[in-house]
């Protein structure tokens, strides 16, 4: 057991520099990969921001439309054979579930 110390003693004090100039290139290139992870994080964090903006923009659109559907519902509901109501909540419908689709692919 005393030989084996005395070589690993030897051993770093033989490749000492060489040891420390190792764990330097690793942390280095850890480092790398790191920052290179982050990049990839921020440019999807970038794009789920841009998306959510696009989502926003359109549902603000739709609340305009939403009120004049609501105003035609009301208006069907008078009618005693009203379908255009029901086509009426589908295309919001249709049109919600499209918004979601483009933001969660």
């Amino acid at each position: 057991m005393d030989t084996v110390i005395q070589l690993a003693v030897s051993w770093y004090t033989l490749y000492r520099d060489e040891l420390m100039l190792g764990l330097l290139a690793c942390t280095f290139l850890l480092m790398m990969i790191t920052l290179a992870a982050v990049r990839r994080c921020r440019k999807q964090i970038r794009l789920l921001i841009e998306k959510t903006r696009e989502m926003t923009k359109v549902a603000l659109s739709q609340e305009g439309r939403q009120t004049r559907w609501e105003a035609a519902d009301r208006y069907t509901a008078q009618k005693p054979a009203g379908d255009t109501a029901i086509t009426a909540s589908r295309e919001n419908e249709e049109i919600f579930g499209s918004v979601i689709q483009e933001i969660f692919p």
